[in-house]
């Protein structure tokens, strides 16, 4: 650690630089944090060398950083996030790993082979910087990743270098991969030894078809692990300004698919049930809106009630439309807009007038972008 502590200094340097523990080892924090105020120092910035993001960096480390600013208060102080997760950090952690396993192991000692798993990861509603932690520190460690069309690309370049990328996107009335032949790459490439991410737009268990690539894993005993992501369900109509709950206008929320399994028609029975929630959200309903709307009056919903339609959301090139149940149609036929998108059907649509907070952030950004090209 102080080896370190005096290579950082040397490689970025910093003329003061301490090393300090937290526990048992000398200097600890208070004395470090002394140690560099006697140098001089006015500003110093706390590094939490390898700890994780716990109990230490969220607690211990800031409380007793900001005990001694309280003796302090002419002494500026900021705390970094710790190297931990960082994605070089693991990618270095992993070849240090394979190193070993390369090197061969003696007897009685676990291989690589019985550690093979695979996740099946949320890329979450599209935007990247909505993929959790969890399915970001994934995508950077594995060996292979068979990804949907709506993954983002972007999000395809944190793989490493050596990573494969298998496309199984589905599009509806194309060319498309099999859930029974999804199924059966993903047993293959664990059973090769493979670190597998198989990837997700929004939340593997939500209309993700996640369900059934689990029960394969489990049938052919291949370990799997499920990393939920951020559902377009829940995140596009926040992107659109539509809270789905509200205790003035919404105390239920139903999530449909617009399609039916099997033959992909509409489904009118699922619209029936769940026609009197106060929010109903349904998603692969594009190629059926008509119907949808049809159904979901036929069933004794007023037509009036405010509804919208949220083209690619989360993108700075999200679109959005609003009506009623029984115009809506029309009013996105009007416009050309397509699928993907997600619908919402509602009184909480009212709300988009006052909360739609993304499309004014981007006409604000759009219009600083103008003003400094003039």
């Amino acid at each position: 650690m102080r080896q370190a502590a005096r290579r950082i200094g040397e490689r970025g340097g910093f003329r003061l630089v301490e090393a300090a523990f937290l526990e048992i080892e000398h200097p600890n924090v208070a004395e470090g944090f002394v140690r560099l105020i006697e140098q001089g120092a006015s500003e110093i910035i706390v590094h939490p060398y390898f700890l994780s993001p716990g109990r230490h960096t969220r607690g211990d480390l800031p409380r007793q950083v900001n005990e001694l600013a309280a003796r302090y208060p002419l002494v500026q102080y900021r705390i970094t996030e710790p190297l931990s997760a960082h994605p070089l950090v693991v990618e270095a952690a992993i070849d240090r790993i394979r190193d070993c396993d390369g090197a061969g192991f003696s007897a009685g000692v676990v291989e690589r082979d019985n550690f093979v798993k695979v996740y099946l990861v949320g890329a979450g509603p599209g935007a990247p910087a909505l993929l959790t932690l969890r399915a970001r520190e994934l995508i950077g460690s594995c060996d292979v990743v068979l990804y949907d069309g709506l993954v983002d690309p972007e999000i395809l370049r944190w793989t490493p270098a050596r990573a494969e990328l298998i496309d199984v996107r589905k599009i509806g009335g194309c060319r498309c991969t099999s859930q029974n032949e999804i199924n059966r790459k993903l047993i293959q490439q664990a059973e090769m030894g493979k670190r597998v991410v198989r990837l997700k737009g929004g939340d593997p268990f939500l209309f993700g078809r996640g369900g059934e690539e689990a029960e394969a894993l489990y049938e052919a005993g291949v370990p799997f692990e499920i990393v939920p992501g951020v559902s377009s369900a829940l995140a596009v109509p926040a992107y659109a300004g539509i809270p789905l709950t509200h205790r003035d206008y919404s105390s239920s929320v139903a999530i449909v698919t617009g399609a039916r399994a099997g033959d992909g028609d509409c489904n009118s029975g699922s619209l029936n049930d769940v026609a009197h929630a106060d929010t109903i959200v349904i998603l692969m309903g594009m190629a059926h809106l008509r119907e949808i709307s049809t159904s979901l009056i036929r069933a004794g919903r007023d037509r009036e009630t405010p509804t919208a339609v949220i083209r690619w959301g989360t993108y700075d090139s999200q679109q959005a439309v609003s009506g009623t149940l029984e115009s809506i149609p029309d009013d996105v036929e009007r416009v050309a807009l397509r699928a993907p998108a997600v619908i919402v059907v509602g009184e909480v649509v009212r709300l988009r007038t006052r909360l739609n907070w993304f499309a004014e952030s981007l006409a604000e950004v759009r219009g600083k972008a103008v003003f400094a090209a003039a």
